[in-house]
């Protein structure tokens, strides 16, 4: 359904594209994340369950389906 790809744009970690078309870009590279699904940047997993709740305290868990946030959500926490 969506194809991945490391993203070409300023410090983001993926774009997102859905029948070869762009949706957006997701994920910053200068930060790590808890477990990165995709698998470029698992080098940047943390695996900590503490900060992985204070990531969800912090940004709430409510999302728009295909957001940013959404897809983070779902690929890097």
């Amino acid at each position: 359904m969506y194809e991945f790809k490391v993203s070409t744009r300023k410090n983001k970690k993926y774009d997102v594209y859905k029948n070869d078309k762009y949706i957006i870009s997701f994920g910053d590279k200068r930060y790590q994340q808890y477990n990165d699904k995709i698998g470029h940047y698992s080098y940047l997993n943390h695996l900590d369950e503490k900060r992985r709740q204070n990531y969800y305290k912090r940004f709430g868990s409510k999302v728009k389906y295909e957001s940013a946030k959404w897809f983070s959500h779902n690929y890097l926490w």
